[in-house]
């Protein structure tokens, strides 16, 4: 299960100091920055589940810190440090979108009990907003499916030559039922794996055969609209302890991007190694490729990339982000590697069957 992490900004170190130390026994992971400059920085470019920002600060204060995640990192739980003073300030910040404040000075008592209701508060609120999407998700699971495989069947001629401009028709409806059926597929695997929680079953696996081979006949890879065709760049398999279903998403989610965001009759090569004591998988595309300064970005939920080449191209923005869940509980590590507007590699390390 993963740890909470939490950071917190104050430009008092001595704050900073108390907060480390009163929760230094606790399951938190616990971060600290000591200017709002430094602390918004942090909080854009990763994922924490509590901010936890004073208000008064040279610079950037906590008010400004909490606007500008509410506008990019709406997901993070805001909580601000105040003196008695400036109460008024703080229930403005609630109105704001804050969870609570803290009054300065506080006790341990205090701050452990306002850390501990945001945390059951982000559980509680995330589960049901999981389980309504995994609801609606699969009610619409079999009606997009079934219009999806109708326009196919048209689209390739079955029932009679279709014109030009009936073609274009299809190959519209085609991609948008693609769509949802990506926003489908993701909010299912979401609520099925409760990601903020997410703890991988381990049990010994080939890749290739429990994995790989599980995905590739899939009608969205074998049989894609583009005509990209998937080659494998290898002959052996490899043993590794890891969660088959996640995995088997895991490479789903890469090989359908590979293929959504590759060229029209190219191909999406799949490469396996064995480096030292790790399994390296990569997906290789020619494409649109991605510019290395959107690799922060990249894994974040609900993030799309806007760039050229990608004009009408629609996701869910959450493939990447559950890559990431799925290869950090697996100890592993994803990254890519890119020559933009050519093509684009992603690599998967993961631990060896020891």
């Amino acid at each position: 299960m993963a740890r909470p992490r939490i950071l917190f900004i104050d430009d008092e170190e001595i704050v900073l100091r108390s907060c480390r130390r009163i929760f230094a026994q606790s399951d938190y992971e616990i971060e600290t920055a000591l200017s709002g400059e430094e602390g918004l920085s942090k909080a854009i470019n990763q994922d924490y589940d509590l901010v936890v920002t004073d208000l008064k600060m040279p610079g950037i204060g906590g008010m400004e810190v909490l606007k500008r995640l509410r506008q990019v990192r709406p997901d993070t739980t805001v909580i601000i440090f105040t003196g008695y003073a400036s109460v008024d300030t703080a229930r403005e910040a609630l109105t704001n979108g804050a969870f609570d404040y803290i009054p300065k000075p506080f006790t341990p008592e205090e701050i452990r009990e306002v850390i501990k209701n945001a945390l059951e508060a982000r559980a509680g609120k995330q589960r049901t907003m999981l389980d309504l999407m995994a609801i609606v998700s699969h009610e619409l699971k079999s009606p997009v499916s079934a219009l999806h495989t109708t326009a196919s069947t048209l689209y390739k001629g079955y029932f009679g030559q279709l014109s030009p401009e009936q073609m274009k028709i299809l190959e519209t409806i085609i991609r948008n039922c693609e769509y949802l059926e990506d926003i489908i597929r993701s909010y299912l695997d979401l609520s099925k794996m409760e990601l903020d929680q997410l703890d991988s079953f381990q049990e010994e696996i080939y890749f290739v055969k429990d994995v790989v081979e599980e995905v590739l006949p899939l009608a969205e890879i074998a049989d894609n609209t583009k005509r990209i065709k998937v080659v494998k760049d290898f002959s052996d398999d490899i043993k590794i302890q890891g969660d088959p279903r996640l995995l088997r998403i895991l490479v789903r989610n890469l090989v359908s991007n590979a293929i959504k965001y590759g060229y029209e009759g190219t191909e999406v090569r799949l490469g396996l190694e064995k480096k030292e004591s790790e399994m390296i998988f990569s997906v290789n595309n020619q494409g649109v490729g991605i510019k290395p300064e959107d690799g922060q970005r990249l894994f974040r939920k609900f993030e799309r990339l806007k760039q050229k080449g990608t004009e009408g191209v629609k996701g869910s923005g959450l493939g990447l982000y559950i890559c990431k869940k799925i290869v950090d509980s697996h100890k592993g590590k994803i990254w890519f590697e890119s020559e933009p507007g050519r093509w684009v590699t992603f690599y998967v390390s993961l631990p060896l069957t020891s």
